[in-house]
């Protein structure tokens, strides 16, 4: 018997829609990090949508509204002005929830722990507690794109972006258009460029 997932998945990447050919590529690399990664997810479902500006995806273990476990989310408002390795990597960040909840133990309200973050780094994913993802320079993660024709810009040593997140106070925020770094707690600001009010990013 087809499974619910299986039958949304050809209705995401063969429906006569404008994000047929996103949610191919968004099933096609899911499909490729479980099995390059050895991730053994059993099931997952995708969905694009609108989230809050702080976060650039989320994961949803338990049901949600049509009772569906594992939802990945990749947040629409960061699609157009993203490089595509970037919402790869959000990808693959959130199916990291998935492994964690499957094979692992997950930390309470899926926060980043140790166990979470050490795979992660394994992968190229360089994380910190509160879930912004930065990326090292050479890593499973960033060979397995290049492999497949991705690009991926030069990035900084794995070395500096471990030593901000452990030594900086500086935290990434977002509005519509741009992204930030500050060390005050409460960072209000509104942007005169898209008229949105700066929020924390989460990963």
């Amino acid at each position: 018997m087809t499974s619910i997932y299986s039958t949304l998945s050809e209705h995401q990447t063969t429906h006569g829609w404008d994000r047929r050919d996103l949610f191919r590529e968004l099933h096609r690399w899911a499909k490729t990090f479980d099995c390059e990664f050895k991730l053994n997810i059993p099931e997952l479902a995708i969905c694009v949508d609108l989230f809050r500006r702080s976060r650039f995806g989320h994961f949803r273990a338990g049901p949600n509204g049509f009772g569906l476990s594992s939802e990945v989310g990749i947040n629409q408002l960061y699609l157009a002005d993203r490089p595509f390795f970037e919402v790869l990597g959000t990808l693959l960040h959130e199916e990291l929830h998935a492994w964690q909840h499957a094979h692992g133990e997950p930390g309470r309200g899926n926060y980043h722990n140790k166990e979470f973050r050490a795979k992660a780094k394994s992968l190229g994913l360089i994380i910190d507690a509160g879930g912004v993802t930065e990326y090292a320079t050479s890593s499973p993660f960033t060979e397995l794109l290049e492999r497949h024709g991705i690009e991926v810009p030069d990035l900084p040593p794995s070395s500096s972006q471990t030593r901000l997140h452990h030594t900086s106070k500086l935290r990434k925020w977002s509005c519509h258009c741009t992204n930030v770094r500050v060390a005050i707690a409460d960072f209000r600001a509104l942007c005169l460029k898209c008229n949105h009010e700066f929020e924390r990013v989460s990963s």
